[in-house]
């Protein structure tokens, strides 16, 4: 049984690693209807939208998002080129994708963000980086701000975030609201901006497209026997060892700070298995925060904002048999149709001190269901959206959680299918219409 369990773990570090170097997802997804958004006659604000990739993802910082957009992934749209943020931006919304650490940990991915908006050095914390034994700052933002200016929190943004976009971009809203009092203590006045908080209406909208807000098991499955994320930490070091580019297209993979990726991400490394090590001991890494264990304790840290909405959007390819087992019952790309199987599989099951019941194995490939509409512990304080929309009730501060899109997989919110309930096109200028009718 342990070896079993070990070799789909080191399966499962294969497929992480792949999707590190892309979606990979091609297969048609048959979904049924499309989500419900509100109508909107016109805008009631036209504040930027900041797109938050999801693991292994890439941002317009990254060469990748000129042939192959994150965002799009080349989907058949009548407009935009197949780039989500083009789309956007034709149909005369603001929008910017970040290029955050593909496997960075969400705490690294928010202070990523703030240094991208506001044209700076990454921050990471005093007291953070400190814990985690790695560099306080990293890449370096000066004279290149992802929107051609300084961000002024005084400006509310719209965030998206996909997957493991999804907890940073609370974590985003959480420090800029909240602040964070350890890195207060550790440096005072010399404290970053995003640690010192006070800034309740920075962050307008929160969307997540199945976010991960209480892990995956799927996580557990890669992180828990160790072996198959120190595979995936000597695979990202070894590539910037012998490579200028660590991976082709993706440019950075934002791991300077722990000293196995080149500063800025190009160039080479020397080897170094004590910085392989260090990685592994600072559990500081998305890999951690996306085990259901990791998620709660990462859900602790995160505060929800009174004056920010915070929707969600998840799909699913299992349902229900018979017997009272979850079965694909839909498509899905390639990539995800082991992980399918193992997630459906999981009920009954005991992880990280939490009973799986069946929304835990009712999922979308790499995401369950239970995970993807709001953080567990949020639950007294998440909302149909539909019956809200309908008793016009949509107020900040609260969760508000869209029907799942019944045949939507976990890829397919990045453009890899060309057949989304009447087309993409509608699809993001609903996304687009909820976060700014308020």
């Amino acid at each position: 049984m342990k070896k079993t369990k070990k070799a789909i773990s080191i399966l499962l570090a294969l497929v992480m690693i792949m999707s590190i170097f892309s979606l990979s997802s091609f297969a048609k997804s048959d979904t049924e209807e499309a989500v419900t958004f509100a109508a909107a006659t016109e805008k009631a604000n036209n504040y930027p939208f900041i797109l938050i990739h999801g693991l292994g993802g890439w941002g317009q910082y990254d060469s990748a998002t000129e042939s192959y957009p994150y965002w799009g992934a080349g989907a058949g749209m009548s407009e935009g080129d197949g780039d989500f943020v083009k789309f956007l931006k034709d149909n005369g919304y603001d929008a910017y994708a970040v290029s955050v650490g593909p496997v960075n940990s969400a705490w690294d991915r928010a202070c990523e963000i703030y240094a991208q908006l506001t044209g700076t050095v990454v921050d990471y914390g005093e007291a953070h980086s400190k814990a985690h034994n790695h560099a306080r700052f990293g890449r370096s933002f000066e004279g290149k701000p992802i929107m051609g200016k300084v961000w002024n929190p005084n400006e509310p943004l719209n965030l998206i975030g996909h997957s493991f976009g999804g907890p940073a971009s609370r974590l985003f809203a959480s420090l800029m609201a909240f602040g964070d009092e350890a890195e207060i203590a550790a440096t005072g006045d010399k404290t970053s901006p995003l640690f010192k908080g006070g800034h309740k209406k920075a962050v307008h909208s929160v969307i997540t497209l199945s976010g991960c807000h209480n892990g995956s098991q799927i996580a557990n499955l890669i992180v828990d026997p160790v072996v198959p994320l120190f595979l995936i930490a000597v695979l990202v070091h070894s590539m910037c060892v012998f490579g200028d580019k660590p991976i082709g297209f993706n440019s950075d993979l934002g791991l300077a700070h722990f000293g196995l990726t080149p500063e800025g991400g190009t160039g080479r490394v020397k080897f170094s298995l004590r910085n392989i090590i260090n990685f592994m001991k600072a559990k500081d890494n998305a890999g951690i925060d996306l085990t259901v264990g990791g998620s709660q304790k990462l859900n602790e840290k995160i505060k929800m904002n009174p004056e920010t909405y915070y929707y969600s959007v998840s799909g699913t390819v299992t349902e229900e048999n018979e017997k009272g087992c979850q079965v694909k019952t839909h498509d899905v790309a390639p990539i995800f149709g082991g992980t399918t199987v193992l997630l459906s599989m999981s009920k009954g099951l005991t992880i990280d001190g939490i009973k799986m019941d069946k929304t835990w194995a009712n999922n979308d490939g790499m995401v369950p269901l239970k995970s993807a509409l709001y953080p567990i512990d949020e639950s007294d304080n998440a909302f149909s959206y539909e019956k809200s929309l309908v008793e016009n009730s949509i107020k900040p501060g609260s969760w508000y959680y869209l029907e799942p899109i019944y045949g939507m997989d976990h890829g397919d919110y990045c453009g890899t299918t060309d057949d989304y309930p009447e087309g993409y096109e509608k699809f993001w200028l609903g996304l687009a219409e909820m976060a700014t009718i308020r």
